[in-house]
């Protein structure tokens, strides 16, 4: 792919890099024709990623369909994967060019149960349960691609046996609490009392990029979800719950609401968990002192950012009463419905879950809750 990079004028008056030239020998009195820079290496041997998927699965219901279920279990492997590789220097500006490299997997299965009948005294239910998990692996990268962080890694360690997306960073160990456990500590530049303490993993006695594990996975342990229907006489009630347990999510919120200087603009408002920052005088706060210069470098990624995102949701809930026909009939109506329902009422999340809103857990914005009042009639 060759592409035209007209040079232009910069804010300081000096001229960028460009492909124009003076081809016309008028030395600069009108405008220069453009040429053209490489910016990728075609392959003639590129092909479509390749994907095989095997599912197995089975309905069910019983003792006259009131109990009812399914069970599924999948294997997704995809191979050929198109990557960019990038080229070495001898190929000079453009070098990179797209393979077909590398393979994943994923797996899972989703079991659903549900039963359904009529009690003695007039309630009809109808409850309904799902659970579900899927498991993700990178069997095959280059070594380049696998280490430069694109498909997970950080650029640190290879992604090749680890989840897609996943993260490798520092574990935050506490906070020093005095110049004794600084002394004692193996050796951390901006180590200070009050700053995040890191793990020196492999006990060389000091702090580098070789201190980094996996500490990030975003596949999550297990989804579920809830389906309740309940009528009674002329009363009806639905509740949908959905849940995510056993998932990992990097909190960006904590480097404003935690740190003064984790932005370069210092005096932006910060959140109210500064308030709690570690002092002499409040010596169990896991929150570091308040500094204005990030010596110790905790933006890093590290453990401190990481957080239990499982929730529970109330996802929907709406109560209804079905007027009686006797009535309804003499207001010319088949039927006559009031209800009331919401939606995102209802939010159980970690204790140890610091922002808003596990599902969205950064800068978007939150799942609105809404409530509706309203009627259906037939004629």
């Amino acid at each position: 792919i060759y592409a035209p990079n007209y040079g232009t004028t910069d804010s300081f008056g000096g001229q960028s890099y460009g492909t124009a030239y003076d081809t016309t020998g008028s030395n600069g009195g009108g405008t220069l024709p453009s040429g053209f820079k490489r910016n990728q290496i075609g392959n003639d041997n590129i092909k479509w990623e390749t994907t095989t998927q095997t599912n197995v699965g089975i309905d069910f219901s019983l003792f006259k369909q009131s109990l009812y279920g399914s069970l599924e279990y999948y294997y997704k492997k995809t191979t050929d994967i198109l990557t960019e590789m990038a080229g070495v220097g001898v190929l000079g500006e453009g070098g990179n060019r797209w393979i077909n490299s590398g393979a994943m997997k994923n797996q899972g299965f989703e079991f659903n149960l549900g039963y359904r009948n009529k009690t003695a005294f007039g309630l009809t239910y109808d409850l309904n349960g799902n659970i579900s998990t899927y498991r993700n692996e990178i069997l095959e990268l280059p070594e380049t691609v696998a280490a430069n962080g694109k498909f997970g890694g950080n650029g640190v360690k290879s992604v090749v046996g680890h989840t897609y997306n996943s993260q490798v960073g520092y574990i935050a160990d506490g906070i020093f609490k005095s110049q004794e456990e600084v002394d004692n500590h193996a050796t951390q530049e901006g180590a200070a009392v009050g700053r995040i303490r890191y793990r020196d993993i492999d006990h060389n006695g000091v702090i580098d990029e070789k201190d980094q594990e996996w500490i990030y996975d975003p596949t999550p342990a297990f989804s579920y979800g809830l389906n309740i229907y309940l009528e009674y006489k002329n009363f009806d009630l639905t509740m949908f719950w959905q849940g995510v347990q056993g998932v990992d999510i990097i909190s960006d919120v904590k480097k404003k609401s935690d740190f003064w200087s984790a932005s370069n603009v210092g005096f932006l408002n910060k959140g109210t968990r500064l308030l709690n920052a570690w002092s002499p005088t409040n010596p169990n706060s896991t929150i570091p002192a308040l500094t204005r210069s990030d010596t110790n470098n905790e933006q890093r990624v590290s453990t401190y950012f990481v957080e239990n995102g499982s929730f529970l949701k109330l996802r929907n809930i709406q109560l209804g009463y079905t007027v009686p026909a006797v009535i309804s009939k003499k207001l010319r109506m088949e039927r006559l419905r009031f209800y009331c329902s919401a939606q995102n009422l209802l939010t159980i999340k970690s204790k140890d879950f610091t922002g808003e809103d596990p599902e969205n857990p950064n800068f978007s914005y939150p799942i609105p809750v809404n409530i509706t009042f309203g009627l259906n009639i037939g004629f």
